[in-house]
């Protein structure tokens, strides 16, 4: 549970980061520059997932096949991390060559690859590699190194971004630059500090095994990925940029607060799984009450999400999006189904029926492409945000007919359900209201409560060992 705790906050740090220096790079960055920073990630989202073929997702697993087999624990890694690193020298080959005529079949607009993608993705390459070190360490349980090394990196790309776009204001190329900097420092730290760890070893029956496992995990990916970046494909090809812009801002906003639900997920993983393969009698209530808890949760999330969109005048200070916080009680309740739809995927990641899903997945990108390519020029940024919603809702219906263990929430759960998606309804036609910023604080204040009445026994229990004796 102590490595939990440790991983899980230290996951709450980088979006944290990223929420707070969200203005500050608003304020320095050009609509341009924000937009290719915007399509890039969008473009990288999916490529990253064919990028190393996932054998990091592999490591994840096999590492543990035989807790006690250093050697081959010590072999994978070598053998996987060199496997990277050639792999990512093929890449950087490819797209030098053949990188900008792909961003142009892609992208509409007239935004060359070179230079400011290809830092983009030189970046990504390091940072992935350093990623890879860090996922050794979690396996082996070094919660102190791991945090050491943790901090640093995330620290050290803002500090040099921030630097040298406020301080020396030196543009958006070094912007990129420092970012790049960052993970190569980072990326010589970890060599230097670990010499021995670091060798060059190629196994193919260890690769083999570990493709074996990673690659059927692709198509999924690849399907998931490309249905959260449909959206942003269409925006740019029948908006203007301005639009993009501000639905980027919108959803980097909104991102940044759903980041926080991985950390959930991995503390509450644990406990869920071994309800799970126990299933002792009244199993279903204890996974209800993970359940309740899980979306009570989602449900002060997203109350602040309407609270802070409503009020986000007062943080981000910049009259070029101001004007996104119109959006931001629908884009809650668009958002309400994904929560339920993240804990019935912990189930159905546990039932191993993640394959089930992909001829499903198939045919709901071909209707969301659809359902984007006549609502978004009628209803330019709400026909995406309504498309993102019945895409949540389906995908909720779907999972729950997979999964084996069909169980709903609390009574409870319900009615606060219904109250939340009556007050953001209500928010919806007084948006232009000043009502509605204070109808939106009373309800994140009114959850908070809920979750404090609800849960102060379990929150006691968990502070008592830190009272001082």
């Amino acid at each position: 549970m102590k490595h939990t705790l440790i991983y899980t906050f230290l996951g709450i740090l980088p979006p944290i980061i990223s929420f707070v220096l969200l203005p500050v790079f608003l304020k320095y960055l050009t609509i341009n520059e924000y937009a290719i920073l915007s399509l890039s990630n969008a473009f990288f989202a999916i490529f990253s997932i064919i990028l190393n073929l996932k054998v990091d997702q592999a490591f994840r697993h096999i590492y543990f096949f035989e807790p006690d087999n250093t050697p081959k624990q010590l072999a994978l890694f070598r053998n996987l991390f060199n496997f990277q690193v050639i792999i990512f020298c093929f890449w950087i080959l490819v797209m030098y060559l053949c990188g900008d005529q792909l961003f142009h079949f892609v992208f509409k607009n007239n935004f060359s690859f070179f230079p400011y993608t290809f830092i983009m993705m030189l970046s990504l390459f390091v940072s992935m590699l350093n990623g890879f070190y860090f996922l050794y360490l979690q396996n082996k349980f070094e919660a102190k190194k791991y945090s050491l090394y943790f901090i640093v990196n995330i620290l050290l790309t803002p500090i040099l971004q921030i630097l040298c776009i406020k301080i020396f204001k030196l543009g958006f190329l070094w912007f990129l630059l420092s970012s790049l900097c960052a993970n190569l420092l980072m990326f010589l730290l970890i060599i230097f500090n670990n010499r021995l760890l670091f060798k060059i070893e190629f196994s193919k029956p260890v690769i083999k095994e570990a493709l074996q496992f990673s690659l059927p995990f692709i198509p999924f990916l690849i399907l998931y990925n490309l249905e959260n970046q449909l959206d942003r494909f269409f925006i740019e090809k029948f908006l203007t940029l301005e639009d993009l812009v501000r639905y980027s801002v919108l959803l980097s906003i909104s991102s940044t607060i759903f980041i926080l639900f991985n950390s959930l997920d991995n503390a509450i993983r644990p406990e869920l799984f071994s309800i799970l393969s126990k299933k002792t009698e009244g199993f279903e209530l204890l996974v209800q009450e993970k359940m309740d808890f899980y979306l009570l949760i989602g449900l002060m999330v997203l109350s602040f999400l309407s609270a802070f969109g409503i009020n986000i005048h007062w943080f981000l200070n910049h009259p070029k999006y101001n004007g996104i916080s119109l959006y931001f009680p629908i884009v809650a309740l668009v958002f309400l189904p994904l929560i339920l739809l993240r804990f019935l995927g912990l189930i159905l990641m546990y039932e191993n029926k993640i394959k089930k899903i992909n001829y499903f997945a198939v045919g709901k990108i071909v209707l969301m492409a659809i359902l984007f390519y006549f609502l978004v020029p009628q209803l330019k940024i709400n026909g995406a945000l309504m498309t993102i919603g019945i895409s949540n809702l389906l995908n909720v219906c779907v999972f729950y007919a997979i999964i084996q263990a069909k169980i709903l929430p609390g009574r409870e759960i319900y009615f606060y359900v219904s109250l939340f998606v009556l007050l953001n309804s209500v928010m919806l036609f007084l948006n232009k209201s000043t009502l509605a910023p204070t109808i939106a604080i009373l309800q994140f204040g009114f959850f908070i409560l809920i979750f404090l009445i609800k849960y102060q026994k379990e929150l006691r229990k968990q502070w008592q060992p830190y009272k001082i004796i």
